[in-house]
């Protein structure tokens, strides 16, 4: 594994209460000047769930996040002569001949690219992209609840034998969903939240830059840290972007997703 030390010294600080003095598009610079072919793959795929939600911006006519692998142009394009982007995204979206089909069933795409994504990673970046799959599953059981949802539909793409999902369709028939222990202050956001998007949105932000933290506990000087930092500051720059309206539409899509 590479050794980073000058690259993560030179690195600022990151933390949510404070605009951060180092860009995301400045930090890719950085990182494509300095990294190996092989370690900036690996961000590749970190931003390639931005890819993922900048589709159905795309298809609903809303801007797309920059912090992705592709603008806006660049991801249009890719979708029109099926490049660039790996084909499981072409597969599934394929399935579907209208756009708001392909919005309809935007869940399953980000379920091709987790379950895609997830058995090719090792270290910090696997552990990354279980976790965002997984606080993704519980937080749509409990707003599937919430909102009278049929759960075993909204789970249709994923696998009934995983873990998770298998914990999830046990409990389709009951009047709320009880998550696994070590996603219960997911429930604990929504109940102290309740009413507030904009503090539930940053609750869950505050949530996420933390246990991020607590994935990237080893190697300081490598690309384990490197990812790390990339994730976090994603999320303080989307709180910076977002006012309170906003925040409401983000979370909106997570419900809905």
């Amino acid at each position: 594994m590479s050794n980073y030390y000058f690259i993560v010294a030179s690195l600022p600080p990151l933390s949510l209460k404070e605009k951060p003095e180092i860009s995301f598009q400045e930090l890719m610079v950085r990182l494509e000047m300095n990294l190996s072919k092989h370690d900036l793959e690996k961000t590749k795929v970190l931003r390639r769930i931005v890819d993922i939600y900048n589709i159905r911006a795309l298809l609903m006519e809303e801007p797309v996040d920059l912090r992705g692998n592709l603008n806006e142009k660049e991801l249009d394009e890719a979708l029109l002569i099926h490049a660039v982007l790996p084909d499981y995204v072409f597969d599934f979206l394929d399935q579907f001949d209208k756009a708001s089909d392909k919005i309809r069933n935007f869940y399953g795409l980000l379920a091709r690219f987790f379950n895609e994504e997830i058995p090719k990673q090792t270290g910090f970046l696997h552990k990354y992209l279980v976790f965002e799959r997984e606080w993704r599953l519980v937080l749509l059981a409990i707003r599937g609840k919430q909102l009278g949802r049929d759960v075993a539909r909204e789970l249709q793409f994923e696998d009934p034998t995983d873990p998770l999902v298998a914990h999830i369709l046990a409990q389709k028939d009951s009047e709320i969903y009880e998550p696994p222990p070590e996603y219960a202050e997911i429930k604990e956001i929504i109940a102290s939240c309740y009413g507030d998007p904009w503090a539930e949105h940053n609750a869950f932000a505050e949530y996420r830059f933390r246990k991020i933290e607590e994935l990237a506990e080893n190697g300081l000087f490598t690309i384990e840290k490197i990812l790390s930092y990339m994730a976090q500051l994603m999320i303080i720059e989307s709180i910076n972007e977002l006012d309170a309206q906003r925040g409401g539409m983000i979370l909106e899509t997570f419900r809905s997703g």
